[in-house]
C-alpha cells in the first residue's frame, strides 16, 4: 500500500484511498481571503461549521506572502 503525506499536514499520513476521500469530504476551499488573515482567525470564523481540525493558508514559496486562499479541514464532514 502506498502511503502519502497530506499537503500542509506534515504529521498526518493518509494510508488508504478511503481516508483520502474522507479528508477531502471534510475540507473547505476558501478564496478571497484577506492577505493579513491568520489561521487562528479563520479557525474562529469557521467554528460555526463544525470542529476545525486544521487550517492551511497558502503562501508564495519565494516571498512568504499570503496568496489569498486557504483550506479548512473539519473533524466531521457536514
Amino acid at each position: 500500500m502506498n502511503k502519502s503525506t497530506a499537503p500542509g499536514n506534515a504529521g498526518s499520513v493518509i494510508t488508504s484511498l478511503e481516508e483520502k476521500m474522507e479528508a477531502d469530504a471534510s475540507s473547505i476551499y476558501v478564496g478571497n481571503v484577506d492577505y493579513g488573515a491568520t489561521a487562528e482567525e479563520l479557525e474562529a470564523h469557521f467554528h460555526g461549521c463544525g470542529s476545525v481540525n486544521h487550517v492551511t493558508t497558502v503562501c508564495d514559496k519565494f516571498s512568504g506572502l499570503a496568496k489569498g486562499f486557504a483550506d479548512i479541514e473539519l473533524l466531521d464532514s457536514q
